[in-house]
């Protein structure tokens, strides 16, 4: 029996997770941050919030989970919207970097595998990206290719420009890396559930 992408994980679900998700993501990371103490955005990667032994690192690696699990569900989703293999191929990147970043928060800082999990994570989900808008140019769907690759440019020149500055610590690029993500996800979200 075949069973098709709309009956494994409906639109609407995909939609309020792919909103969802940056909340949940940023939100959670905030309250971990505070309550971390020694936490500075400059000298600091964001794992060290989730890093063996650190009291309340369960609050950081949770919300690396759920947040990967609403991302997953998300792009799931998004299949369903998709004609061409160019589309599927961004989406598959996008659903093996929400994977990745589930076993950044299982495997946290101080387990061998968390450095290749991590940067799994956001070179999967930066390709998927990419692809994806290739696949809405390709659509003659510029609008939407522009979004995304521009969101995805801006982000890498500013780290480009941040690094120069030289901050000792990860979180400022980490950070900024998620945000081109976490607005596809808010913006084609909010498609899931009006289109």
């Amino acid at each position: 029996m075949e069973i098709n992408i709309e009956d494994l994980v409906p639109e609407t679900i995909g939609g309020y997770c792919g909103l969802l998700a940056p909340f949940v993501g940023y939100v959670f990371i905030t309250i971990a941050t505070a309550m971390h103490g020694n936490f500075t955005l400059a000298e600091s990667a964001l794992s060290d919030l989730g890093e063996v032994g650190v009291p309340y690192n369960e609050i950081f690696n949770s919300a690396l989970i759920v947040t990967g699990i609403l991302l997953l569900v998300f792009a799931i989703s998004l299949l369903s919207r998709t004609e061409s293999r160019v589309g599927d191929i961004g989406l598959i990147g996008l659903i093996f970097g929400a994977i990745f970043l589930m076993l950044t928060g299982i495997f946290p800082k101080g387990t061998s595998p968390h450095l290749p999990v991590a940067i799994l994570f956001y070179a999967l989900s930066f390709a998927g990206l990419i692809f994806y808008g290739l696949d809405k140019f390709l659509e003659f769907e510029p609008v939407w290719a522009i979004f995304i690759w521009s969101s995805a440019g801006f982000a890498t020149i500013s780290i480009g420009l941040i690094s120069v500055l030289s901050p000792s610590g990860f979180a400022i690029y980490e950070i900024i890396g998620t945000i081109p993500l976490m607005q596809f996800t808010l913006v084609f979200g909010t498609k899931l559930l009006t289109d």
